[in-house]
This record gives C-alpha cells, sequence and structure tokens, in this order.
C-alpha cells in the first residue's frame, strides 16, 4: 500500500482519534487529524501556495514512492508493528472489569492490566521502535553510537505527529499505567530483564536483529543506554508540559469513561482499543514524503533555472 492510501485509510473518527485529542491539554495545537496528502503537502508549502505548485509535489511524490517506496514501507511497518502486538498482548487475559468503558465493545471484557515489569519492557521496546523508525526515514542508521546521539538531539525538534506520537508514549505508556517515576521503573525494569523475558517480547522478536550486538543481552545494553540518554530530554518535556498521572487520567476519562479498576485498566484498554503509533506514525511518514518532495521540487526548478542561463 502506498504512503497516501495508507494516509487515506485511517479513521477520522473512533477510539484512536478521541485518545489523541485528549493529549491537546498537553502540546496544545501540535496535532490535527490529517488524512488527507494534499493537506499536508499544503501544510509544507505553506499558506498561499498556488494549486500548481500543490499538484507538481504530489506528483513528485509519487513518483519518490516508486524509486524509494521501501524505505517508507519499513517505516510504516516499524510503526504498526508495536500497536499489533498490543492488540495480540491485551487479548490474551481475562477479566471482566473494563468492557463498559467504550460503551459494549465486548472484546474489552477480557483485558487485564499488564504487570509493570512487562509495562516497562513494552514501553522500552516502543521507544526503540521510534528510534528505528526515525533511522529508517532519514535513511541513516540509527543503532551506531551517532545515530543515537542524532536521534536524542531531533526529540528536541519533535513537532506535529512526531511530538503526538512521544506525548502518546509519555502517557498512554509511562505515566497512566507506572506513575510519575514511570522513568526510573523502566530503566530499572530494563537493567534486570532476563534474557528469556526479553526473548518473548513480540516486537523485540521482530526488530531486534537490527539491533547491534550478538546476544540478547547486548541488544538489552544497547537499549538500555538509549533509555538513559533520551531519559533527560524526557524528564524534561513533563516538567514542562506539566503532565501528571492525575491530570492524564482526568483528561481520559472524558473517552473513557469511569474505571473502578483504576489507571492499570485504563492503560490496558487504550492498549487493545487504540493505534496511535501506526496511526500518527503513517502521519510523520506521509509529511517525510511531503517535505522530500517539496524539497527535490525546489532542486529540480533551481537545476532548470542555472541550466537556462548557460
Amino acid at each position: 500500500m502506498s504512503v497516501i492510501t495508507a494516509l487515506s485509510a485511517l479513521p477520522t473518527t473512533g477510539l484512536t482519534v478521541s485518545a489523541l485529542n485528549t493529549l491537546d491539554a498537553f502540546v496544545p495545537g501540535e496535532w490535527s487529524n490529517v488524512t488527507r496528502f494534499e493537506d499536508i503537502v499544503a501544510e509544507i508549502c505553506g499558506e498561499g501556495a498556488p494549486p500548481k505548485l500543490l499538484a507538481q509535489v504530489g506528483i513528485v511524490a509519487k513518483r519518490i514512492e516508486v524509486s524509494d517506496g521501501a524505505r517508507f514501507d519499513r517505516a510504516i511497518q516499524i510503526y504498526s508493528l508495536v500497536d499489533t502486538a498490543d492488540k495480540v498482548a491485551a487479548g490474551a487475559a481475562v477479566a471482566g472489569k473494563v468492557g463498559a468503558m467504550f460503551g459494549g465493545l465486548s472484546f474489552l471484557e477480557k483485558l487485564t492490566p499488564k504487570p509493570d515489569t512487562t509495562q516497562a519492557l513494552d514501553a522500552g521496546v516502543k521507544l526503540i521502535a521510534e528510534l528505528l523508525a526515525f533511522g529508517t526515514l532519514h535513511g541513516m542508521p540509527s543503532t551506531d553510537p551517532d545515530g543515537l546521539a542524532r536521534f536524542t538531539a531531533a526529540l528536541a525538534d519533535y513537532a506535529r505527529y512526531d511530538l503526538m506520537r512521544f506525548a502518546a508514549w509519555v502517557v498512554f505508556e509511562g505515566m497512566v499505567p507506572l506513575g510519575p517515576d514511570f522513568l526510573s521503573q523502566i530503566l530499572t525494569t530494563w537493567k534486570g530483564l532476563t534474557t528469556s523475558a526479553l526473548s518473548s517480547n513480540p516486537v523485540f522478536r521482530k526488530l531486534g536483529g537490527q539491533l547491534p550486538g550478538d546476544t540478547v543481552d547486548a541488544k538489552r545494553g544497547y537499549i538500555v543506554d538509549a533509555l538513559d540518554a533520551t531519559g533527560d530530554w524526557i524528564g524534561r518535556f513533563v516538567a514542562e508540559k506539566g503532565i501528571t498521572q492525575e491530570g492524564a487520567i482526568e483528561k481520559l476519562q472524558g473517552v473513557v469513561g469511569s474505571v473502578d479498576g483504576g489507571m492499570d485498566y485504563i492503560a490496558a484498554a487504550i492498549d487493545a482499543s487504540t493505534a496511535y503509533f501506526s496511526h500518527t506514525g503513517t502521519q510523520t511518514v506521509a509529511r517525510a514524503l511531503a517535505r522530500q518532495a517539496h524539497s527535490r521540487l525546489r532542486e529540480d526548478v533551481w537545476a532548470r533555472h542555472l541550466a537556462s542561463l548557460r
């Protein structure tokens, strides 16, 4: 499926969109649920861009997909893998406490919260998925020390769909299920993980081959380094945006309602019923494609202009 087609297939309503909209309280104005490639192109080109320019960028984008589409497809696959694994894990256990949260979605009655160790493990793997997708989109290795440094530096410039996805990771994977000390909990868990616990994680099994190291323990060490490297930025982000567990729960209750089981059940329901990683990831990939098309068109126009002067 092309990036443009994948973007147009995203839902315009539903639980994923509603859950993401709650995060506007923490990152106001950063995200809108764009599902038309033309709208992303218009944003890249700037207000008042002539229709002819927008159309030309769209044509160049389609050419890029033909010549370099594998890179964009791979990034979308990484984002989608995270949500697919979440849904499989969330549907595996039985507990009858969250079925009424979303107005009769009966599959939610078979949910149970993840143990804190599993939650922390999954949160770390999702951060690595973000790192790998970043490297894939930018056409560079992201698993050497320089790549990790570039990713950490790029977090400061995250905006739009990237920033919304990261905010969702902080809230849905960290703050809601694990509380305000989620960063230290995630790191502590990863430092003490057994080889078998990591090897059984479905996302790690899919992505582990792209991580440096010849053994599972070596790969775990790399992930610990990545968590360490991003920890300071995440801590500042939480403080600057005023993200608290109570505030996040309050916002989410507008979507999921009041839950007797508390925040663990809210986190389990979000995992099972939303696809925020792949949703915003597809938007990120579409934006990257539009930016590359716009840049290439400018280069082509400039090259033709120079040629005309000879």
